[in-house]
């Protein structure tokens, strides 16, 4: 059962992103039929450690083993989501090469997830060309730009995780 709570208006959603770099470009997926952009990843379940629902959620939707370099670090984020729902969310992030081959031009994929079905569109995007594009959340942009470490994820201009 995903970590996912939703009383009156508001959902609270605990999540896992994984992020894969290929040639200078990053693994964004376009979210359902809107027009942004975010990392492949999904709900953490459970009883289920983040890390292995990174893995678990890059298998479904990307259909390749997920192998952890680091974990990078976690934000909390405030939102109006896609169904017009507030929602307080907690995504982990996690750096990884994938261990088979992974498609290195644009591609679509569908997953069965317990029987709705799932049209997934990914795409590659050139680091330097990050900001031409809705990718959310945007405060993990300012990341990719800078590729420092140790890792500062802001929101709403409040530092919230130093790694």
């Amino acid at each position: 059962m995903d970590i996912k709570i939703k009383k009156n208006s508001h959902l609270f959603k605990v999540r896992t992103s994984g992020i894969i770099m290929k040639d200078n470009k990053i693994l964004v997926e376009q979210y359902r039929d809107t027009s942004y952009f975010t990392l492949p990843g999904g709900y953490v379940e459970i009883g289920e450690d983040s890390s292995l629902a990174i893995i678990r959620e890059i298998k479904e939707e990307v259909g390749v083993n997920f192998k952890i370099d680091r974990y990078l670090g976690i934000v909390e984020n405030f939102f109006i989501n896609a169904n017009q729902e507030k929602t307080h969310g907690i995504d982990f992030y996690y750096l990884g090469t994938t261990e088979d081959e992974i498609p290195l031009e644009n591609f679509d994929l569908i997953e069965n997830d317990n029987g709705t079905i799932i049209n997934h569109h990914f795409k590659w995007i050139e680091l330097q060309k990050l900001t031409d594009y809705d990718i959310r959340p945007k405060c993990i942009i300012p990341y990719f730009l800078r590729m420092i470490s140790p890792i500062i994820f802001y929101s709403f201009n409040k530092k919230i995780w130093l790694n």
